[in-house]
């Protein structure tokens, strides 16, 4: 019984082996038959690596040539989480975060891992950890190479800015491409490197080139193996751009912007120079600042908190603030009210306002009695009360008119992401925006009430108390009514005061420093309102045009010659004798003309903003200039200089001419010569002079309240007239002073 037991056993153990060596030796030939081709590529994917070579960016030069962004070869140290074991990885992630952290101190194991964690999806391709490496950590990290399995040490073209700092905001910087654009783009691969900011973002299909690959043959500790016959396709630059920007004078702003943010211990600011006959963009800049270099992936921690979350009381670095910031204009606004003025019919040049200090009306104050103020010399003064006078008979529809003639309430078109467009109101704006805001307000109160007393009636006991209640819920919904139409006259309907305020420049007004700059330019031309723009043209690495970019007018504006020349002879008469930028210019060999502003900037009591706006020469324009020092009080003493500075070296007058000084009378030209295309359209004749106005410009003024003596001819720097005045009990956004304030002058 046993034996047979056992021989069944034998039989069942022989089959099952006979079984067994049948499925092993039908797996082996399906192996080495029928799936040969699928192992032996997974072995050569194991040996042999296809590494994608990135392609040069396309170069960006200002308009002389000078390269702003290129490109350069630099060690980058790269991880292949693929070629090695868990246990094995997280030791060489160990073993290399102690080799970099010796020169990076932000690198380590945790840095790394969440380099790699962002990159989970690319287990099949070096994952950068650092770019621009110096040869002592190569050889470093060449010496430790057994203990860094899965590290390649290989070199990259990147991204290089050789400036630095300059012109940071307009040229950008480059970042690695986002899950989400990978979606919307199949010309992406996870891990490349795309423009995240200004020209860099603006013209990324133009700039980035195509890329390339080259195959890798490596050991089985993920080592490079020398292989002269493997496959390598050379990747495509990318197209250059040639930018309208001239480096000396971008030079020369920024250089004027960092004195003064560091003579008024301020830290915001922005500025820019723009060609008034083509709409070029000569320079611009915008503080702070950063580095670019500093921003090409992978980011360290030190440049994400220094550029990307400044922590909180900072002003934010990753903001162009001549495209993405508004301001309130303050007395850079006078030349609209002006304009607008004239245009109406119900201002004449010729006409004398008499100033005493104070519009009674709303006791909106100027920083003095100026007297008898016609149109030049309220210009040159930057009288509160002739300009609010001139807003009362011009009517908010006539002003806001010109707001829209000048571009100032829309986007200027610049080829720069980010811009927003300016913005001011009108009856209609001014209803738009509040009535919804007073109608919630409203409704919010009347079912207060409804709940209220509907509570009430249930706990009351008799019909006398309920007669009582809804006695008291009447009346109270009566003066809820009440309330309602006075908030409605006083916030949503359009008062005479919103009209005098925003005359002056404050109120609703809010513009961009590219606005202002652009509709300078109009004024000073003539009336044509350009679109600014930053690349003169595109070129194929070979030289070739690609795109060329010619100016281009939006809109011709609804003023007369004489209008616009009498507006023109007021901007020049600001920075003469009696004018409140003649302490800015007074030396200057070259007539300018000019406005300058304080801007109440609504964050606070007595923070003003410097505004000034410029162009020169005053009767042939060719520049125009817009910049803005935040809380730097007076535009003459904040900005002005800046606008200086760069006149100078746009003529020539930073440098000697000749073997003598220059005069006045000397023939000053552009100390280079025009490299932005004229005008497709008809260019407008040479501004002239108007005929003299009635009324004294010159003569005697009582001292200013900045601490001026004497005539107008002895006001110097602190001869600026007021433009934040006393507006009053302003609505919101008005920023008006208390009443019994004097506005600091411009």
């Amino acid at each position: 019984m046993d034996d047979k037991k056992l021989r069944k056993k034998y039989k069942f153990f022989q089959w099952f082996t006979v079984l067994l060596f049948c499925i092993l030796i039908m797996r082996l030939v399906t192996l080495q038959l029928l799936e040969t081709s699928i192992y032996r590529t997974k072995a050569e994917q194991n040996q042999f690596r296809l590494l994608p070579i990135h392609a040069p960016r396309g170069d960006i030069t200002d308009c002389n040539g000078k390269v702003l962004a290129a490109n350069k070869i630099v060690n980058t140290v790269s991880l292949i989480r693929q070629q090695t074991g868990t246990e094995a990885m997280e030791q060489t992630i160990e073993n290399l975060a102690m080799l970099l952290n010796e020169f990076y101190p932000e690198i380590d194991t945790n840095y790394i891992k969440q380099i790699l964690d962002e990159h989970k999806e690319r287990s099949y391709e070096p994952v950068v950890i650092k770019r621009d490496i110096p040869i002592e950590v190569v050889t470093c990290l060449e010496e430790r190479r057994q203990d860094l399995k899965g590290v390649i040490i290989d070199k990259e073209m990147v991204r290089f800015y050789p400036e630095n700092f300059m012109a940071s905001h307009v040229i950008g910087h480059i970042g690695e491409i986002s899950e989400d654009e990978l979606k919307n783009d199949e010309y992406y691969k996870q891990g490349d490197l795309i423009g995240r900011f200004g020209l860099e973002a603006q013209y990324e299909k133009s700039l980035r080139g195509k890329n390339g690959f080259r195959q890798v043959e490596v050991d089985v500790n993920g080592r490079p193996i020398s292989n002269e016959n493997l496959k390598r396709v050379e990747p495509e630059q990318g197209n250059k751009l040639v930018l309208t920007l001239d480096n000396d004078l971008q030079k020369t702003l920024e250089e004027s912007m960092d004195k003064s943010l560091e003579q008024l211990k301020k830290s915001a600011g922005a500025a820019v120079v723009i060609d008034v006959k083509t709409g070029a963009i000569l320079a611009m800049t915008s503080r702070p600042s950063f580095d670019p270099n500093k921003l090409v992936p992978p980011v360290s921690t030190k440049a994400v908190q220094e550029y990307i979350n400044p922590g909180e009381g900072k002003k934010s670095v990753m903001q162009n603030r001549v495209i993405s910031s508004k301001y309130p204009p303050g007395s850079t606004f006078k030349p609209v009210t002006g304009l607008a003025g004239l245009e109406s019919g119900k201002v004449k040049a010729s006409d004398v306002f008499n100033c005493k200090g104070v519009w009674s009306e709303t006791n909106t104050r100027c920083t003095k009695a100026h007297g008898r103020v016609d149109f030049l010399r309220g210009m040159a003064a930057s009288c509160n009360i002739y300009f609010i006078e001139a807003g009362r008979r011009a009517g908010i529809d006539i002003i806001y008119k010109y707001i829209q003639e000048l571009g100032l309430d829309q986007k200027t078109g610049v080829d720069l992401p980010g811009e927003v467009s300016g913005s001011s109101s009108n009856p209609e704006k001014k209803e738009a925006a509040q009535l919804p805001i007073l109608e919630k307000w409203y409704q919010d109160k009347q079912e207060e009430i409804e709940k209220k007393y509907d509570q009430l009636l249930k706990e009351a006991t008799s019909e006398q108390e309920k007669n009582d209640l809804l006695f008291r819920k009447k009346d109270e919904q009566r003066v809820l009514k009440n309330e309602y139409q006075i908030k409605y006259n006083y916030d949503v309907k359009w008062r005479p005061h919103d009209t005098y305020i925003l005359s002056f420049g404050q109120g609703a007004n809010e513009f961009t420093p590219m606005g202002l700059a652009n509709y300078t330019a109009a004024i000073a031309n003539g009336g044509k309102l350009m679109r600014p723009y930053l690349v003169q043209r595109i070129e194929s690495p070979d030289g070739k045009v690609i795109s060329e970019f010619k100016p281009h007018v939006i809109n011709q504006v609804d003023a007369s010659a004489e209008n616009l020349a009498m507006v023109r002879e007021g901007m020049k008469k600001v920075a003469e004798i009696g004018g409140t930028a003649y302490g800015v210019f007074n030396d200057f060999p070259i007539k300018v003309a000019a406005k300058t502003g304080t801007a109440e900037s609504g964050w606070g009591k007595d923070i003003y903003h410097g505004v000034f706006i410029a162009f020169a020469p005053a009767d042939n324009p060719e520049i125009a200039f817009a910049g803005i020092i935040e809380e730097g009080y007076h535009g003459s003493t904040s900005a002005g200089p800046i606008a200086k500075a760069v006149f100078e070296t746009y003529f020539g007058l930073d440098q000697e001419v000749g073997n003598g000084e220059v005069t006045e009378s000397t023939p000053v030209t552009p100390s280079r010569p025009s490299t932005t295309p004229q005008p497709t359209t008809t260019t407008p004749a040479d501004p002239t002079s108007p005929p003299p106005a009635n009324g004294n410009t010159g003569g005697t003024e009582n001292n200013r309240d900045t601490g001026d003596n004497g005539s107008d001819g002895n006001n110097g720097n602190n001869g600026d007239g007021g433009d934040s005045g006393n507006s009053g009990n302003s609505h919101q956004g008005d920023n008006g002073n208390p009443a019994n304030e004097v506005p600091p002058s411009d």
